[in-house]
């Protein structure tokens, strides 16, 4: 071919490309301001195209219109890039001098053209073209970069293949006049390989106007166009490379350069045939076409909101059904089934459905699709198993699998590398066919589900554990009760033998027992209440403080009350006071040897009356009393102390509207003052 058949249709081509766009951008323009200034421009360049191809192949064309269209094509583009650098903040001083520069020329031209014809004048346009055309592509590249630099940081993106397609057409055009103007003359092959490098250019800028859509340009691609126009020229390519490597072969390879060539294209021929037939290579070409050159299927941010709207609705029905919505919705699933693993069980437990009314088996650690999914975490689709089975080597379907009313999905839900659950997902309605986008999209969402239900799992343990927490509370507090009266009846029964026949002692045992009767028949009452406050009633503090030291006389040290004249009443539970003190007492005769000393001591003020158990005993630290006194089940007794006296004395004080003190000096003794509101009232 010619170089004047390149050169025309280089420029043809140019003409249709230009064309195209301008149809597409006709066709979806939206009252814009940018779209027309585009849209025009690529008129005068496709017409600028279809004359200059003309220019090498029909009868000549007149100067003047040469010189007016190559004028008006390069300043279009300054019109047009003017616009843009105004929308960006750039004065109007500059924008105007631009212009100038175009209609000077312009101007400049047609003046020297009707000198020449109508006054007689010598030389041509070509003076005009050649300074003229360095000029106004020197005014474009300089808004080029005006444009690039005062964009705002997010709009440069839009703006990068724009920069590209026009700051190369303008570059060529700057060179191409340079030139001229070194050498008084136009060089023709820079002339005539200037269509052919401006087709190179066309294609970034119409990147550019669909990166930028108020250009008015949604251009869209067919996916299968572009894999098989990809496909083609990849295959072109390699071609292309393995004749050059052939003929380096030829004329490098000496006497065996023939027979090296041959075999080198036969074996390139073997490796193109298996590129081109293999399903993974095209698997992989399809998904990077895809993520790279088209938009996303799905709007994420309208699939999370109805994501989390869909699991919301674990509050009107059960987290797991509501699990399985939320994975079906995504593919448009009808129904579906959920697995979960069972430690206790070692197996995947059927644990829900959604609209799915068969009956499924549980499933062993063992099955083999547990075992494939558990492998290699796929998303196992039956309709895609059965069109292309080699996909899923190694996978055997179990006989369960072919009893199920139409499977086609299982997804794993996989938390970190534990195997949670096991969903599948009934065939949607139409052709069952998944892309890559929908894989990552289920796989995501899958992995938000089980971290879902790991949660639910976690708060069904822990409202467990509570339960339990306060059964064994309860359990320990009875506990903690019936020490203390099995204390009073055992004192009974080892004084029995040596004072069965004297009857005081007789009198007392009776009393005891049956106050043993009265505390165990409140306690049953306090279980029946779940330990819950009594409303109490009004009662001398030194009724119930002395009742509770006659309980502990019994042990040395003998506790001694002080009562100080104290009158004071409180509102309280008697029998739960009286225990509480018993407990306090009891404490400081453990912690007191037998010469010590242990008081109990009463005190009042307007607000609230006090008894104070005071003891010289082998006292406490501040860290234990911060850290261990009132920890429910810590006790320093061992395995004679349940570890809640001390806890809970606190909450009986607490629950009546007082508190519990505490001070202890080590080796010196200890100081608890149990507080209680004081009732003004006459008993």
């Amino acid at each position: 071919m010619s170089m004047i058949a390149v050169a025309a249709s280089g420029y043809a081509l140019v003409g249709v490309l230009f064309t195209v766009l301008a149809i597409l951008l006709v066709t979806s323009w939206r009252g814009h301001r940018p779209g027309i200034y585009l849209i025009a421009a690529c008129l005068i360049n496709a017409a600028w195209g279809f004359l200059l191809a003309w220019t090498f192949t029909g009868p000549e064309i007149s100067s003047l219109l040469v010189f007016v269209i190559e004028v008006a094509r390069t300043s279009s583009w300054v019109v047009f890039l003017s616009y843009l650098v105004g929308r960006v903040g750039l004065s109007l001083r500059i924008r105007a001098v631009a212009l100038s520069v175009c209609a000077v020329v312009l101007l400049g031209g047609f003046w020297v053209w009707a000198s020449v014809r109508w006054f007689g004048g010598s030389g041509g346009v070509g003076q005009v073209l050649f300074p003229g055309g360095l000029a106004i592509a020197l005014t474009g590249l300089l808004l080029i970069e005006q444009l690039y630099r005062n964009s705002p940081v997010g709009a440069r993106w839009g703006l990068k293949t724009l920069v590209l397609g026009l700051g190369g057409i303008l570059a060529y055009d700057l060179f191409l006049y340079s030139q001229a103007m070194l050498f008084s003359t136009m060089d023709a092959t820079t002339w005539a390989a200037r269509g052919v490098v401006n087709v190179l250019f066309v294609p970034a800028i119409a990147i550019a106007a669909r990166r930028n859509p108020d250009w008015d340009l949604p251009i869209f691609v067919s996916r299968h166009v572009v894999f098989y126009t990809t496909t083609l020229v990849a295959v072109g390519s390699y071609l292309l490379l393995m004749s050059l490597g052939g003929y380096l072969l030829i004329q490098f390879g000496g006497s065996w350069g023939a027979l090296a060539r041959v075999v080198f294209f036969a074996g390139a021929i073997l490796v193109l045939l298996f590129l081109l037939f293999s399903s993974t290579m095209r698997v992989r070409l399809r998904v990077f076409l895809n993520k790279h050159f088209f938009h996303n299927k799905f709007d994420y941010r309208e699939e999370w909101m109805r994501l989390i709207e869909t699991l919301a609705e674990f509050q009107k029905t059960s987290t797991r059904e509501v699990a399985i919505k939320a994975v079906a919705q995504v593919v448009d699933s009808p129904a579906g089934v959920l697995w979960v693993y069972s430690a206790r069980e070692r197996k995947f437990l059927f644990d829900a459905r959604f609209e799915y009314e068969q009956d499924v088996p549980d499933l062993a650690v063992d099955d083999p699709l547990l075992s494939f999914i558990r492998k290699d975490r796929w998303i196992v689709d039956l309709a895609e198993f059965e069109r292309d089975p080699d996909r899923y080597a190694g996978l055997e379907l179990p006989d369960w699998v072919s009893q199920l009313v139409r499977p086609w999905l299982f997804l794993p839900l996989m938390l970190g590398e534990e195997f949670l659950g096991l969903i599948m997902l009934k065939q949607a309605p139409g052709p069952p066919k998944l892309n890559y986008e929908d894989r990552d999209l289920l796989k995501t969402i899958g992995n938000h589900v089980a971290v879902h239900l790991a949660q639910a799992r976690s708060e069904r343990l822990l409202t467990e554990a509570h339960q339990f927490e306060a059964f064994n509370k309860l359990t320990a507090f009875l506990m903690h009760d019936l020490k203390n009266l099995i204390a009073q009846q055992s004192l009974i029964v080892s004084n029995a033998e040596q004072h069965k026949n004297n009857p005081e002692f007789v009198d007392d045992a009776i009393s005891t027992i049956a106050g043993s009767v009265e505390r165990m028949k409140n306690v049953m009452a306090q279980l029946k209440r779940g330990r819950s406050r009594e409303p109490g009633k009004q009662v001398e503090l030194r009724f119930l403080a002395s009742a509770a030291v006659d309980r502990c006389r019994e042990r040395r040290p003998v506790p001694e009350l002080l009562i100080n004249d104290v009158d004071a009443v409180v509102r309280t539970s008697a029998e739960e006071c009286i225990m509480v003190l018993t407990h306090l007492i009891r404490n400081a005769q453990d912690a007191t040897s037998a010469n010590g000393q242990v008081t109990v001591e009463l005190e009042c003020d307007d607000a609230e009356a006090r008894a104070i158990i005071r003891d010289n005993g082998s006292g406490m630290s501040p860290d234990f009393i911060r850290e261990r006194l009132f920890r429910p089940f810590e006790s320093t007794k061992g395995s004679g102390g349940m570890g809640i006296g001390a806890y809970q004395a606190r909450e009986f004080a607490r629950n009546y509207g007082g508190h519990l003190e505490v001070e202890s000096t080590l080796s010196a003794g200890t100081n608890v003052t149990l507080s209680l509101p004081r009732v003004r009232s006459d008993l």
